[in-house]
């Protein structure tokens, strides 16, 4: 796994509601950036959303 994605998920375990929105851009910007590949966004974007306790706007 990459080091941008282990970087991400890290922040996710240390991330309240308020932040989970910001984190999810982040992780979108690494996947555009191809700092991450798919299931890398995927199980992140999955995280993000546990966080964020299933908030919607999250997306993929």
């Amino acid at each position: 796994m990459s080091q941008k994605f282990d970087e991400l998920k890290q922040k996710l375990k240390n991330v309240d509601k308020e932040k989970a929105g910001q984190l999810v851009k982040d992780v979108k910007q690494a996947h555009d950036d191809g700092d991450i590949d798919e299931n890398e966004k995927k199980e992140l974007m999955s995280e993000a959303k546990k966080t964020a306790g299933g908030l919607g706007g999250l997306g993929k």
